[in-house]
Formats: C-alpha cells, structure tokens, sequence
C-alpha cells in the first residue's frame, strides 16, 4: 500500500497491486480527498492490514463513512464558521461512534436511526456518542437530535452531488430520505425585552475580564456593555459580533446611512451572505466608545484577554452574560441566552416589510425568520382583535 501525491501539494493518492485486475495485474488506485498526511499515513496502515483479508477500500471499490466524513471536513465543512466547523467535527465523531467508521452510508437503516433518537433522547449516550452509565443519563430535548440527523441527511445529500476525479459520486442516493426526526412541539424561543435590556446593561460594566496579553494578569472592564448594544441594535448573532474588525465599520454618514454602517463580511456569517447595513445612534455610539477607549485603528473590535490576534470566544461572552443577569437578579431564559436579544430585535420590528428586516438582520429569507423569530405579543394581538374592518353585503336594485 503506497499513498502519494500526483502532483506536488495536491491532494493524496493510494495505491495498491492488484494481480488480477486486466488478466495480467495493475495497480488499483482512490483519491483520499484531502492534504492531510496524518490522517493518510494512519489509513494506509489500516487498509494495509484490511489487504490480507481482501476488504480494503481498493479492492471492494466503496466508500465508508470514515472516507466520506473526511472528504466532507476537506471540502465543505471550511466553508464554515468557526463554530459551525467545530459542530461538524463533533457530529463526525458522533455518527462514528453510533454507526462505525467501516460502515457503508448506503447501507444506514431506518431501525439504526430509531436506535439513535432512543439513545440519544434518553441520554443513554451523550453528544459525542459515548455511552452514559445509568447515574448520569439526562433526557435530551428532540431539537438537538434533530439537528443531528439533519446534518446526517444534508451531508449524505452532498455526497450524492459531489464527484470525484474519476466522475464517479460519492454516494448513488440518500439512506436518509423518508426518515423524520423528532420534532419540538413546544420549542423553547424565548424573547429579551427592553426591559431585560435595561437591567442587564445597568450592571454590564461590574462584569470584568482578566487580561493575559503581555504575560501579567489584571482586571478591565469587560466587553459586555458595547457588545450587549450592538447585539440588541443590530439584531446579530453572536459570533459576527465578536469577530468583529475596525475595519468593517463605515463610519462617515452618507443620506442612506446617516449613523453609519457595518459591513459583515460573509466568513462570519452563518449563511455565508456579506452585506452592509445601516446602524442606529445607541450602535454608533458603542462602536465609538471601543474605538475611542481603546485606541483601535485595526483589528478585533472585541479581542480575546488571553491573545489580542483573536476574538473573544463567544463561550466566554455568554458567562459575562449569565454573570451579569445574575447581578441584575434575572432568572436566565431558558434554551437561549444571546439568540433571545435577536428575536427581540426581530418581533419590536415585526410591523415592518418582512424582505427588509430579513436584509437589515442578517437572515437569507423570511420563512425562518417567520416561523422562529416572530412572536405574537399582546399589545399586537390587541391591536388585531379591535381593528376589524366592516364586511358589508352588496344588495342588487
């Protein structure tokens, strides 16, 4: 078993005798997909051993999942964000675990999936596939194990469409369709009102970070105050906002940007859409505030304590938060933390066309936002009930 490169820096080959290919014996040949030489080295050894036993990738001619996860973490998972890149790489260990990496995807069975859901709901394995011993099993809510076989399902339906050198796709169709995962009934979206605002940003300035730049620790002020105004302003997630440069700013006002603009750049965006948005005069005055107080010229708006060439980690922004509700003696809502100032942001502009709040925060289209952002509020529900119009019948002479 040879692995190799056919072009200098391309990606990686593997290559094997077989004696009986064409009567007179040739080398068989498959693309890994990918650059990386660890991971080549550790599968040349395994289909090394799967040789002698006449099941090696080569020989059978199929694909496996551990071959198909690493040509999609190679060719479309760094298309992500960040986060998105690390959710990738857990649900690859996930689905190793639960289904094995030897398996055929063709051959993923409905009963495996139900076998899934069960598992997964009841907490008999947690979300890295580990099986949990009976003392520390806790039910999951059927959101996050439907995003798990979701992911499974669009992964499996780019496999049917990606091709390889040879023209030949990964995979001939998806083993998911048909299967439906649990779905939430009651799904927990809560919303941040202004008041909730208000309070946690009284306090938002007790909240304080350690700094580790320059090898010495101290304590400043936190981000939390400029960042809760810009997520509450602009209607953002999380991440854009703490990957945030000086350079994204467009400051100077213009007539359709009279306070300015952000410019969010699509490797931060979920969807992977860039744009640029007007802003108000609270997010003009937050961005000032960094830019002003901190002298910035380049760079992170919001860089980490521990290294100032990375942004703040959002894990780290959400216990600011937590911290400070907890100073405003707030109880935290449930299922969300950040994304509940997003859908506050969304439903105070619900009265507004729907193409335009979808362009101004952030979202590809207006059905999500519709049907998970929007809430129905009681002044609006109000303001239905009294303003029915008349409905009269037309009499003929």
């Amino acid at each position: 078993m040879v692995v190799y490169e056919r072009e200098p820096g391309g990606i990686l080959w593997a290559r094997t005798w077989d004696p009986t290919l064409y009567g007179t014996g040739n080398h068989r040949r498959i693309s890994l997909g990918h650059r990386n030489k660890a991971a080549a080295r550790s599968y040349a050894m395994e289909q090394a051993s799967k040789l002698e036993q006449g099941s090696a990738d080569l020989l059978a001619g199929k694909i496996t999942l551990a071959r198909l996860f690493g040509l999609y973490l190679a060719h479309h998972s760094p298309r992500k964000t960040a986060d998105e890149q690390g959710e990738d790489r857990r649900r690859v260990e996930l689905w190793i675990r639960v289904l094995g990496a030897d398996k055929n995807p063709h051959k993923i069975i409905r009963r495996e999936l139900e076998a899934f859901v069960e598992a997964r709901r009841s907490g008999g394995i947690n979300a890295r596939g580990h099986a949990q011993p009976p003392e520390k099993q806790r039910p999951v809510r059927a959101r996050p194990v439907e995003a798990d076989v979701n992911w499974l399902r669009w992964l499996c339906n780019w496999a049917t469409e990606w091709q390889e050198e040879s023209g030949r796709h990964l995979m001939r169709e998806n083993p998911l369709r048909g299967f439906t995962p649990p779905t939430e009934k009651n799904p927990r979206r809560p919303v941040a009102s202004d008041d909730r605002y208000e309070a946690v940003r009284a306090v938002a300035d007790q909240v304080v970070m350690e700094i580790r730049w320059d090898g010495h620790r101290r304590e400043r002020r936190s981000y939390l105050a400029e960042i809760l105004d810009l997520v509450a302003g602009t209607g953002r997630r999380i991440t854009p906002v703490c990957f945030l440069r000086a350079e994204d700013l467009r400051l100077p006002a213009t007539p359709a940007t009279p306070h300015g603009a952000i410019h969010w750049p699509a490797a931060t965006d979920k969807m992977g859409r860039e744009s640029t948005v007007p802003i108000s005069p609270t997010v003009r005055a937050a961005l000032i505030r960094v830019l002003e107080g901190r002298g910035i010229a380049s760079g992170y708006l919001f860089p980490s304590p521990i290294d100032p060439d990375r942004p703040v980690n959002k894990d780290l922004v959400r216990q600011w938060l937590r911290q400070a509700e907890r100073l405003a003696k707030l109880e935290p809502q449930q299922g969300s933390a950040w994304h509940a100032y997003r859908r506050g942001w969304a439903t105070a502009r619900k009265h507004l066309p729907l193409a335009d709040l979808a362009a101004a925060g952030g979202w590809k289209g207006t059905e999500a936002l519709q049907r998970c952002y929007l809430h129905a509020d009681e002044a609006t529900m109000l303001d239905v009930v009294m303003s029915g119009a008349a409905l009269r019948e037309v009499r003929k002479a």
